[in-house]
This record gives C-alpha cells, sequence and structure tokens, in this order.
C-alpha cells in the first residue's frame, strides 16, 4: 500500500508464528511494517539484513522472548515497538540504531536496560512502562534529544538517574506504581512541563522544593503512607518530629547541617572532597563516560559521584551552587496546608537557607529535624 512516497505493510491479526519469508521478496519496497498481535516468538537475522532499510517496525503484543544481536543492522529505523511481549534483556546492539526516535518497550519482562541505549542521540520517545525494571542506567543521560520517559508500573524500581531530570528537552516523565524512595532536587525547570511521580509510590517520605509545583497532596494516602513507609539502608535517613516516620535522603550526603536560625548564618566549610568533585565537575561540564572516567584513573567511588553529577543544587536561586557530599537541609510545610506535606530544599550555606527562608517565610513554615541516633 502506497501512502505519499512512503510503503506500508499490515500484516498484524494474521495468526503468524514466524516472521514470513515472502517479505525478502518485496524488501526493497517497504519503509514500515505492522505485524502487531501475532503469535511471533523470534526475530530471524535475515529480517535485520535484508530489511535494513526500514523506518517503522511494530512487533507489539507477539511472544518474543529475546532479539538478535543483527537487530543493530536496522539503522534506517526511527519507531521501534516492542510493547506486549516477553522480553527479558535488550541486546547491546540497540545502541547501533542511531535514527531510531521512539523506542516502545511497554508490557515487557525487562529486568535492565543497556546501557548503550545512550548511544541514541535522536532518541526523544522511551516507553518502558509494566516491566520489572530496578534501576535506570545513568548513561540515558546522553540522550540529549529525549523528551519522554515513561517508566510507570515497574515496582522493583527505586529511584531515577538525577541527571535524567536535566536533560535539556525533557518535557514528560512518569514513573507512578513504582516503589521510589527519593526524588530528585534539581530539575530542568526550562522544559519539563509534566511530572508524575507521586501516585502509589508508598515510600517517598518528602516532595524536593523543585518538584513541589506538580505534587498534589493526597492526605488520605499520606495517612495510609504513615503504616507503609519502609527506610532502606543505602539512604541517608533524618528524623522530622512532625511525622512518625524518618525521612530519605541521599546517602552521599555524608554531612548535613540544618536551621534557619540568625546565630547560624556562618558559611559553612566545605570538605576537601565536595571541593574535589566541584573542581572536576566544572572543568569537565559532566562530559564523562565511563572510558573517560578510567582515563583519570579515579577510585571508583569518586567516579561514580562525578558520572551520576551532583546530589543537588543550592536552592536559593542567586547561588545554585552544585552540592555533592554537604549540605544545610531545610525541611518545611507550606502554611496554608492544614497538615503535613513535607517539602526539602538542600542549601550551600547557612547563609543562602537565611536568606532564601526571609523572602518566603510567609509561604512555609519550617520544620525541625535531627539525625536519627546510630
Amino acid at each position: 500500500m502506497e501512502n505519499g512516497f512512503r510503503s506500508i505493510l499490515h500484516l498484524s491479526y494474521r495468526d503468524y508464528r514466524v516472521v514470513p519469508e515472502e517479505l525478502r521478496e518485496c524488501s526493497d519496497a517497504i519503509d514500515e511494517i505492522y505485524l502487531k498481535e501475532n503469535l511471533i516468538r523470534y526475530l530471524p537475522d535475515w529480517f535485520c539484513v535484508d530489511m535494513a532499510h526500514l523506518r517503522f517496525l511494530c512487533l507489539a503484543g507477539n511472544v518474543i522472548d529475546t532479539l538478535p544481536s543483527a537487530i543493530g543492522r536496522l539503522e534506517c529505523l526511527e519507531t521501534l515497538d516492542l510493547s506486549g511481549n516477553s522480553l527479558q534483556h535488550l541486546p547491546s546492539t540497540v545502541g547501533k540504531l542511531g535514527r531510531l526516535v521512539k523506542l516502545l518497550l511497554n508490557g515487557n519482562l525487562l529486568l535492565q536496560l543497556p546501557a548503550e541505549l545512550g548511544h541514541l542521540k535522536k532518541l526523544e520517545v522511551l516507553e518502558a512502562r509494566k516491566n520489572r525494571l530496578t534501576t535506570i542506567p545513568i548513561q540515558l543521560a546522553h540522550c540529549a534529544a529525549l523528551q519522554d520517559l515513561l517508566l510507570d508500573d515497574n515496582p522493583g524500581l527505586v529511584s531515577i538517574p538525577t541527571r535524567l531530570f536535566n536533560l535539556p528537552a525533557l518535557c514528560f516523565v512518569s514513573a507512578e506504581r513504582c516503589n521510589l524512595y527519593q526524588l530528585p532536587f534539581t530539575i530542568n525547570t526550562t522544559s519539563l512541563l509534566f511530572v508524575r511521580l507521586f501516585a502509589n509510590n508508598q515510600c517517598l517520605t518528602h516532595c524536593p522544593l523543585p518538584l513541589e509545583r506538580f505534587a498534589q497532596p493526597d492526605y488520605d494516602a499520606l495517612e495510609e503512607k504513615m503504616r507503609r513507609i519502609r527506610n532502606p539502608p543505602c539512604y541517608r535517613h533524618v528524623r522530622c518530629h512532625p511525622v512518625p516516620y524518618l525521612l530519605n535522603l541521599p546517602l552521599e550526603l555524608a554531612a548535613l547541617h540544618g536551621g534557619t536560625t540568625l546565630e547560624s548564618q556562618h558559611q559553612q566549610p566545605r570538605t576537601l572532597l565536595d571541593q574535589a568533585l566541584n573542581a572536576c565537575s566544572r572543568a569537565f561540564r559532566f562530559e564523562f563516560g565511563e572510558d573517560g572516567l578510567e582515563k583519570l584513573q579515579l577510585p571508583r567511588h569518586l567516579a561514580v559521584r562525578l558520572l551520576n553529577g551532583p546530589v543537588a543544587r543550592c536552592s536559593s536561586p542567586p547561588c545554585d551552587r552544585q552540592l555533592f557530599t554537604e549540605a544545610v537541609l531545610v525541611l518545611v510545610k507550606r502554611r496554608e496546608y492544614a497538615r503535613n506535606f513535607l517539602l526539602s530544599a538542600l542549601f550551600c550555606s547557612q547563609l543562602c537557607a537565611v536568606r532564601w527562608y526571609r523572602y518566603n517565610c510567609d509561604t512555609y513554615e519550617e520544620l525541625l529535624w535531627t539525625l536519627p541516633p546510630p
């Protein structure tokens, strides 16, 4: 069937058990193929070779449990829909699909995404809802064109790398009904328009201030959360007296300072590690790949922090200093709210915290916090 200058072949709902070899006879005349809702178990190598010029491929609703490494031969592919299959992993060669704009992986059995997805410089849409993901590769932060990131219904997913929330074109992030323990303290406020992270993530203990505009407090859910909250050992914990559970903060924050009292306005001294990390991040502008970090021959714990980027930036707009290992923590609630919906802000110094609170004290009420005993 001709559609302008593009040839489209519809072979959906045909009960195919395998990809029909008859496609080889007309491979040069086809730009798009729909093989949706069949019973196909695998994608043969010949398909990836003979159909290398394909721009659109829909294999949604089959029973495919593995992809051949030859998938990387489909170098012209712009859209790949693998939703509703039985994939447990993706081959690293998916990273060779240099023209890929949309990758749909919803409704599979994926345990992780390959780091090589970071090579997809034109990728705009990544959907991986209803899988079994537990982590998201930091290398996705190299997908500078990414606009939509949908990760809902991955019950083992506990966090999303902060660097992904700072992608320059990112518009929409959704990760509802996961198991997130914390949210990022820094986001791209220029392009990010829609954030859905709060529904049924029962282990979130507070909302970072930059995400407040996306949050819709559900007090019934908050009451239920108080009975379900868990605090894994891989996070830094603080106790806020108005709530009966500990708050989860990034473990990278080796030192936490608190309060906005007038007698505490002095600049907090930064650790040598903190100063070194900030200096490196400015010098290299976070353009670190894993190979680049190996060339620097840094200890792994430092290399990981540079790869992941800062925990946050100072919440005082005139400052915006990067925060790696220590911060001043301020917990607040909106004065207009009768019950506690905790908001958290990180600052580089007591002075920045005091200045921010003086400007916002009519809107927010500060809440006291302490470190729990070891």
